[in-house]
């Protein structure tokens, strides 16, 4: 098959962590035998010439390195596997100064979008392929639909209702309301991550596919199988252990596990993943439990390590409008490790059947952990067979047959 496809993929979440989604579609869409050429956008940082010359650089996916943040003002592509470049641009080249009044006025932020969008085109027209397909990860992502129209075609992946966050990702919540109708109405393709989306997609727009998640069938079996050691970060953390592998975020029913572990002080939760700013005080309330344990953030190709030292993997998220549009890579990530599953009833879970054992409230919850720890690794098989139909290279291979030009 020839090669002409040349694929701008915008992201909202940064390059590295091949178990997202964001970034393991745009790694497996790059081995694509048709895609000649796909150029990965970090989401923008917010750094000005200024800034960058006197070294106050705001926080951001590229850290404290003033030449992360000199490149990106100029936005500058990096190879990060074959056929596939990877780069940051900032948004707030101009103007020279921090002033929140004089960064919205008008002019200047039409000044900065252009030469967003420049650094954008420049880098793209330097890469093979002739049919461009445009792929929006994000709502806000909508003015490339403007910047764009020689696409053949522009595809949303909608994988969050963002509009349910705790924290907007913008001040005014009707631009975000606008954006993310326009995308779905306006986009050729629309990729719904769960059922709910799907729905909601659909009254807007005839060309949805529902496209849910996966995980790395290859990496995350080796819990199951023994390949993979418990984590010595397990080793002090007596068992049995009840994991849980993602970001601490909203959705984390604080006080659903802070009943549990009250209830059953034997039990060891361990949380391994980024926790949200606004879910420290949460965190710091759990902590003090002292059967609760919080490890951070780790590589994907760690994970697998966690998931062999939990006894139960949990998944106490609280059921509410933003819970009921997802569908939890986590789950694919614990099926694929053998280890039984209790999950609170959120959207998605229903598929698995008594692979996944449900419960809302503290008792039931624990009831349903207890009943878990009680089978350990007997339907182990059940579920790795489960979670290799839904391997992150046939996933991707089934979205680019909805969605290719």
């Amino acid at each position: 098959m020839v090669r002409t496809v040349k694929l701008l993929y915008l992201s909202s979440t940064e390059w590295g962590n091949l178990g997202r989604r964001k970034v393991r579609l745009a790694a497996e869409f790059a081995r694509l035998p048709d895609v000649a050429a796909l150029l990965f956008v970090n989401p923008p940082v917010g750094s000005s010439v200024l800034d960058v010359m006197r070294g106050r650089l705001e926080p951001s996916h590229l850290g404290p390195t003033r030449r992360a943040h000199a490149r990106a003002l100029v936005g500058v592509a990096e190879r990060a596997a074959d056929r596939l470049w990877v780069m940051t641009a900032s948004e707030k080249v101009l103007p020279l100064t921090r002033l929140p009044a004089v960064r919205r006025l008008g002019p200047l932020l039409a000044a900065n979008e252009a030469i967003y969008w420049a650094a954008i085109r420049r880098q793209l027209r330097r890469l093979p392929g002739q049919d461009l397909v445009l792929w929006l990860s994000h709502p806000l992502q909508a003015g490339a639909l403007d910047r764009f129209t020689a696409r053949r075609v522009a595809c949303f992946d909608w994988t969050d209702d963002w509009l349910q966050f705790d924290r907007l990702p913008v001040e005014d919540r009707t631009r975000l309301e606008g954006a993310t109708e326009r995308v779905l109405r306006e986009s050729d393709r629309v990729l719904a991550v769960s059922e709910a989306l799907r729905r909601r997609a659909s009254e807007v727009n005839p060309h949805v596919v529902l496209a849910p998640n996966a995980t790395d069938v290859g990496r995350m079996t080796a819990a199951a199988t023994g390949q993979a050691a418990p984590a010595a970060e397990l080793s002090s953390v007596p068992t049995p252990r009840l994991g849980y592998i993602g970001q601490i975020a909203d959705n984390l029913d604080v006080d659903l596990v802070a009943e549990v572990a009250r209830r059953r002080p034997e039990w060891s939760w361990v949380f391994v993943g980024p926790i949200w700013s606004t879910r420290e005080d949460a965190v710091a309330r759990l902590v003090a439990l002292g059967n609760v344990h919080f490890v951070g953030g780790q590589p994907h190709r760690r994970l697998p390590e966690f998931l062999a030292g939990f006894s139960v993997c949990v998944l106490p998220h609280l059921r509410n409008a933003l819970t009921d549009s997802m569908d939890p890579t986590k789950i694919y990530d614990y099926l694929a490790s053998g280890r039984p599953i209790v999950s609170t009833s959120v959207a998605g879970v229903e598929r698995f059947g008594d692979l996944v054992r449900c419960a809302d409230v503290p008792e039931m919850f624990s009831a349903a952990v207890e009943c878990a720890l009680a089978e350990g690794l007997r339907r182990r098989e059940e579920r790795l067979r489960v979670a290799r139909l839904h391997d992150w290279s046939a996933r991707a291979a089934e979205i680019w047959a909805s969605v290719r030009p």
